[in-house]
């Protein structure tokens, strides 16, 4: 049998081999268009397959071109992008690259660069629309090749934006169906083994049709889609168009495949086979999907059509990935997604009859493959297609359509701005280093290995290794939940329900391992629902914080003395517990502070960041290091704890702030006193239960929440205080320095202050940024938890032209904005955290003072503390709403003349947090690296979201003292460092130099 089997493989790649040749020689003589150096196009795409720094600025030029206005703005990005000094290039394209940057005829040649960029895009885009269109279309008909077509666009941000695009879709429709309807349908362009197809074919992209996909919202998202991917099914059936779903990036993915099963259970579309999904071989999960859609296909007893691709958004995946910590959902080398196609060939064409395979590749192996294993298997021609992109691998397209195949080209339709994106991922799969087409034109690779059957290599076995111990493991971030997987989603909204049983929670104060009742009963109310008491905070007393204190200062010897890996091995077993019970820990947040499920996920993930980060960075910073090469003596720096330091924590990073500074202290061997924010006592207990799961000596953390003004202001002054690490507001982080500072006669030490502050944070938007890119991170930086963060974004400066598209389209996408409560997986805005923010912020918005205008204010729920989104127009930098922290979801927007103004504006508050700019012109970028001072500053992403490890945080000004928290040195603040010095030297001779 086995025998059997291998000659039967090699029959096949025989089959594969011959029919692969023969089919490249009916190619000979062609070359496809996108490498024809005839053209400008060819020479540029030939080059930067010859130097990868050129193709990276060649194709950022491309994505930009469009946005760019006048003349000057292009020669400007060409100088920038293209004429390097010291860049090597083929005299012709220098030439023309200098001509378009010089200043003497920088108009005619910028002209002709964009008219260049634009020939280039119309390589791979068919047309504006379907009317313009459909010369080309009805030219593909008459030569034997059917099509889709694809509508391109910017990103939506908004319903207004979603609801155009269902138009267009309609209007596609309408329009293909009457301009087809007299085309010929002879041959194979119009027909498959079950009958008559349909001659208009359309792909359908979710992500057009609602500005708020969402994995953490999978139901609510499909409800949403459904609204408008109805009427357009329910068209196309109407109008004999076939319709097929695209599949895009994998945080859609379960909400692509539920709402196509959801979308063809509609009845008035029961019996329609008109209607096809993409299966991505490059995702891990591919064969399941595959194995889904079989199931639902005999479940409806009508045939789907299964376009099968490779995957188009590789990189992003494995970038975003990367930065989640989530395992990477796509196969990580070219050769396991090109076996994963043809496995995945084989299994659609033995379900042929339930799932109709739509071969999409311009790799010809795998196309062989297909053609091949159809052959052995009997499956007729006729039930199967092959599928290429519009403008590439002509020849190949034309030799398979000689052969008597199907094949069906892939149309995009739109406007050039909208269709960079599609156009420089084109040209990336086009010169990508493993792409057949350039393999096979442009490095002239032979024809026999390109036609080689792919070969995953195998791990070599290895003998079994010991586990290293915790801390031997380098530090990696806690991955996010990726809410797009059914059971994640489904075991985190178990979390959220049960832990509404467990209200009011009972928080007690803890003194040396025992709870106390304190004196008075703070009773926390939800921010969403203020109905629901979520817990019952006893508040300290004097006494309380004196044993408090006293019972850190008695415990503060042994613990500073214990060993430092000791007390590092305590923070990653924290860090263990804390991940056990992450879901009721963010759940807990949920309703106590009002973070909505993804906010209060990550602050989870954040806080056990801190524990892994700080428990590795202890042992490289605060260990023994010796100092010095000089023979004769040893020097030893070393650090020690300060003693008891006070931790007094924000609301807003209920866990992730407090869990920070806690173990930062305890790591660097002091006790603590966690005075914990009155909003959110209950989450700062569980941490503190967690402590001592983990095993923190019972003394070594005291638990005391409390009246600030009173019991807080009685420990910042106490004299046994070594330290205080305080995060807040601006009011009273200058107070605890203030008060901090004065010394007194008990006092042993100079206390020492780590504060972190608030901020001003501003964003540039450039004239020629990314709007997509910069709309969403505005939405993200500014509402994101509505606002609430210090990070957050208050201040929008837009540059010149960028004024009015970008008030247009932050005005429509704003608007498209849930607020609600935080417990619905459907929330982007939450309630502010109680009731003195919400009179705050409301009475900005009624009235935001002389000299500004409100924009825009968004609706809002009753029953919590609920502020609308709003946006308000200012046009002096000096106004009160551009200088003071407001911290909820409001920004205050204005119009700026030039960058280096908007650079100027953005530091001319006092604080100095975090920023942000959209641009792509690199002098720009390098120019906010110079002057943009703050302590985190952001370059084409939003202003919020740092990451332990990655981008410590923190801020100077007024918005802190310059301490980076999650990042090298930060460990150093809380303790002492002490050099030890011993002379070798023993008559005379010393260890170091004796024989």
């Amino acid at each position: 049998m086995a025998t059997d089997q291998t000659s039967a493989a090699v029959s096949i790649e025989e089959a594969i081999a011959a029919l692969g040749k023969r089919t490249w020689e009916e190619m000979q003589g062609q070359i496809p268009s996108v490498f024809d150096t005839n053209f400008w196009a060819g020479k540029i795409l030939d080059w930067a397959m010859k130097d990868q720094s050129f193709k990276l600025d060649v194709f950022r030029l491309i994505d930009v071109l469009p946005v760019l206005k006048t003349s000057r703005q292009i020669n400007d990005h060409v100088k920038e992008y293209l004429v390097k000094e010291g860049r090597e290039l083929p005299t012709p394209v220098r030439a023309a690259l200098k001509m378009s940057a010089g200043t003497i005829t920088g108009l005619i040649a910028s002209e002709a660069l964009k008219r260049s960029v634009t020939e280039m895009a119309h390589r791979f885009i068919m047309g504006t629309d379907a009317r313009t269109a459909m010369p080309s279309l009805k030219k593909l008909n008459k030569e034997g090749f059917a099509f889709t077509v694809d509508l391109l666009g910017e990103a939506t941000l908004s319903d207004a934006e979603a609801q155009a695009y269902e138009e267009r879709y309609l209007e596609l429709i309408a329009t293909l169906a009457e301009e087809s309807a007299d085309w010929a349908r002879t041959g194979r362009v119009a027909t498959n083994h079950l009958g008559d197809l349909p001659i208009a074919n359309i792909s359908l992209k979710i992500s057009a049709l609602d500005p708020h996909v969402n994995p953490v919202d999978p139901i609510g998202s499909v409800e949403r889609l459904l609204k408008r991917v109805t009427p357009i099914l329910r068209a196309a059936k109407e109008n004999n168009v076939f319709v097929n779903f695209d599949l895009e990036q994998w945080s859609y993915h379960h909400i692509t495949f539920s709402l196509l099963e959801e979308a063809l259970s509609d009845p008035e579309l029961e019996g329609w086979p008109h209607a096809g999904i993409v299966i991505q071989a490059y995702m891990k999960r591919a064969r399941e999907d595959t194995e889904r859609m079989l199931d639902f296909a005999k479940s409806r007893r009508v045939p789907l059509t299964i376009r099968l691709v490779k995957g188009a958004y590789w990189d992003y995946e494995v970038i975003r990935a990367s930065q989640s910590g989530q395992e990477v959902p796509v196969f990580e080398n070219k050769a396991a997604t090109d076996a994963n196609y043809e496995a995945l060939t084989e299994f659609l064409l033995e379900n042929h009859e339930h799932l109709m395979p739509a071969f999409a590749s311009h790799n010809l192996r795998s196309l062989m493959n297909a053609i091949v294993c159809a052959e052995r298997m009997n499956v007729p021609r006729s039930a199967y297609e092959i599928q290429m992109l519009y403008g590439m691998a002509e020849p190949l397209r034309e030799a398979l359509r000689e052969q008597g195949h199907l094949v069906r080209i892939y149309c995009a339709l739109g406007e050039l701005l909208p269709g960079m994106g599609y156009l420089v991922r084109r040209l990336l799969e086009n010169t990508s280093n493993e792409s057949f087409l350039r393999q096979s034109y442009h490095e002239q690779v032979d024809i026999s290995s390109l036609l080689a059957k792919p070969v995953v290599e195998s791990q070599p076995a290895t003998a079994e290794e010991k586990e290293p111990q915790a801390l031997d493991r380098p530090y990696a971030i806690c991955a996010l939940r990726d809410f797009s997987d059914p059971a994640t989603q489904g075991t985190f909204a178990q979390a959220v329900y049960e832990i509404q049983h467990t209200f009011p929670i009972q928080v007690p104060v803890v003194v040396s391992g025992k709870e106390r009742g304190g004196d008075g009963i703070l009773e926390r109310e939800c921010p969403s629902n203020t109905d629901v008491l979520v817990a019952r905070v006893a508040l300290g007393t004097r006494a309380d914080a004196e044993d408090a204190i006293l019972a850190a200062a008695a415990a503060w010897p042994s613990w500073r003395d214990t060993p430092l890996r000791e007390r590092a091995l305590l923070l990653d077993r924290l860090a263990d517990g804390l991940e056990s019970d992450r879901d009721r820990m963010s759940a807990l947040q949920v309703f106590e502070v009002g973070k909505p499920w993804a906010e209060a996920d990550g602050d989870v993930a954040e806080a056990i960041d801190f524990c892994r980060y700080y428990a590795r960075q202890a042992l490289e910073e605060l260990g023994a290091e010796k100092q010095g090469t000089a023979l004769g003596e040893d020097n030893v720096l070393f650090y020690e704890g300060r003693g008891p330091a006070l931790i007094v924590a924000p609301w807003n990073f209920p866990l992730a702030i407090l869990c920070g500074m806690t173990t930062a202290a305890l790591v660097a061997g002091n006790t603590v006193i966690m005075k914990p924010a009155s909003n959110s006592s209950a989450t700062a207990h569980a941490l503190y239960q967690h402590l001592e799961k983990a095993g923190f000596p019972k003394d070594s953390v005291q638990f005391l929440p409390c009246r600030g003004s009173d019991i807080g202001a009685y420990m910042v002054e106490h004299p046994l205080i070594a330290q205080i690490a305080f995060t807040g507001s601006k009011e009273v982080g200058l107070s605890i320095v203030e008060e901090a500072a004065k010394t007194q006669p008990e006092q042993s030490q100079v206390r020492r202050v780590i504060c972190e502050m608030g901020g001003k944070n501003a964003i540039i938007v450039d004239d020629d940024a990314d709007f997509d890119e910069a709309v969403s991170g505005i939405l993200k930086s500014a509402f994101g938890y509505a606002g609430q963060k210090c990070s957050a974004c208050s201040r929008v400066l837009a540059v010149g032209m960028a004024y009015a598209p970008l008030v247009k389209r932050l005005k429509l996408a704003t608007d498209s904005l849930t607020v609600g409560t935080a417990d619905d997986p459907a929330c982007q805005v939450p309630p502010v955290v109680d009731k003195s923010a919400y009179i705050r912020l409301m009475s900005v918005i009624e009235d935001p003072g002389e000299g500004a205008e409100v924009l825009y204010v968004g609706t809002a729920p009753e029953g919590g503390y609920y502020v609308p989104p709003a946006i308000i127009r200012v046009r002096d930098h000096t106004h009160p709403l551009m200088q003071n922290e407001l911290f909820g979801p409001i920004i205050t927007l204005m119009h700026v003349e030039s960058y280096e103004k908007a650079l100027d504006i953005a530091v001319s508050t006092k604080f100095a947090l975090t920023g942000a700019v959209f641009s792509r012109r690199p002098s720009h970028l390098e120019l906010a690296r110079e002057r943009f001072r703050v302590g985190n500053l952001y370059l084409n992403r939003g202003s919020t979201g740092a990451i332990v490890g990655r981008q410590p945080f923190g801020g100077f000004a007024m918005s802190g003292i310059g301490t980076k928290a999650g990042g090298p040195g930060y460990l150093r603040h809380f303790a002492d460092p002490r050099c030890v010095t011993e002379n070798t030297i023993r008559r005379g001779f010393s260890p170091d130099v004796s024989k």
